[in-house]
């Protein structure tokens, strides 16, 4: 760039402004001789600070073009041109008015539009202005980062890759840190009845706004575990949670041990008792042949009678005793009480919701 820096200004104000001033100035010259455009800015803005003067603004614009601050070069020359008027002189007039065309074609306008209440926008880390911008923001080739921030939100922010003379709109949308978030819910089945937080139940299908923060969904429903789950809402950021119950398995029955045991012994017992009836029956039938046929009663007989009567005994003993038992068995079986099962719950759905607009 052809145009010189301005070495000396006028400077009419109190000793220690002057003083202050001038320091500032005279580094920012040494600093901007020796390349170091970012230092002589700001000790050109510290000598502006202290002692405003139409002068410094042409050294500020120089160190802002040499930096690639295009927009604010822009910006600064401008003022330099108005502030100064005639005390300009024409040929650095031209010069500066030159300047001004070729950072324009060098340059993209670009269009900031912050939602919301007025935000804090930042260019490159530069702070530019407060929204709403009455003008659109000049910026050379190449990426840059275009930030907003409004206190209470969180910031936003995109990088954008700039050509020259092709405009664009960026828009960003800084969130508010407690804006609620809507979260729908789903259940499966969609009988579900589900408590927010330990609130009133609610039928599924439903919307509810609930502030940021971790919040707990119990759904419940006939044939089914309880569900219990955990959602984490962000402010302002929809979500929609589904909540699958799990159906209950029918209770299972353990084995009838004891009734079986029963039952078996009994049917033993009776089945033991039939034999013993047929010995009876046996030893019966011998004797009441020989008292038809007019045999001659003698021991023999006599042991065949008392055995007949010893087994008769010992058959309805054994068949009832074996009844009982199978009847106890088969009672003990029918009422067989079912196990109870513990069924776990299962854990739903997390996610994490961001901030939302003014």
């Amino acid at each position: 760039m052809g145009l010189p820096l301005v070495l000396a200004v006028v400077l009419w104000a109190a000793p220690s402004a002057r003083q202050e001033a001038g320091t500032h100035y005279q580094r920012g010259i040494s600093l901007y001789k020796e390349s170091n455009y970012s230092a002589a800015l700001s000790e050109f803005k510290a000598a502006y600070a202290a002692l405003p003067s139409w002068e410094v603004l042409f050294n500020i614009g120089l160190c802002q073009r040499r930096l690639f601050q295009y927009g604010q070069a822009i910006q600064t020359f401008t003022r330099y041109l108005a502030a100064g008027g005639a005390k300009v002189p024409k040929d650095r007039r031209a010069a500066v008015d030159q300047e001004l065309q070729q950072i324009r074609a060098l340059t993209a306008p670009i269009a900031v539009i912050v939602k919301g209440a007025p935000a804090k926008v930042l260019v490159d880390g530069e702070a530019l202005g407060a929204t709403p911008l009455t003008e659109m923001v000049l910026l050379g080739p190449g990426k840059h980062v275009i930030r907003a921030e409004r206190e209470g939100c969180s910031p936003d922010e995109k990088a954008i890759e700039v050509v020259s003379g092709q405009a664009q709109a960026v828009e960003l949308d800084p969130r508010s840190l407690t804006a609620p978030g809507k979260v729908s819910v789903e259940c499966a089945p969609a009988t579900a009845m589900v408590a927010v937080d330990n609130g009133a139940e609610r039928a599924c299908p439903f919307e509810v706004d609930l502030p940021p923060g971790t919040h707990e969904l119990v759904a419940r429903a006939d044939g089914h575990a309880l569900l219990r789950t955990e959602v984490i809402v962000q402010p302002t950021e929809p979500r929609a949670v589904k909540l699958s119950l799990v159906p209950m398995a029918a209770p299972s029955r353990p084995f009838p041990v004891l009734g079986v045991s029963l039952l078996a012994g009994g049917v033993v017992a009776a089945g033991v008792g039939a034999v013993f009836a047929l010995l009876a029956r046996s030893a019966s039938n011998e004797v009441s042949q020989l008292s038809s046929m007019g045999g001659t009663w003698d021991l023999t007989a006599a042991a065949t009678e008392s055995a007949g009567k010893r087994d008769t005994a010992l058959a309805w003993s054994l068949i009832g005793v074996g009844s009982a038992l199978a009847a106890t068995g088969i009672v003990l079986i029918a009422i067989n009480p079912g196990s109870s099962t513990e069924v776990s719950l299962i854990p739903g759905p997390t996610g994490v919701f961001a901030c939302g607009t003014f």
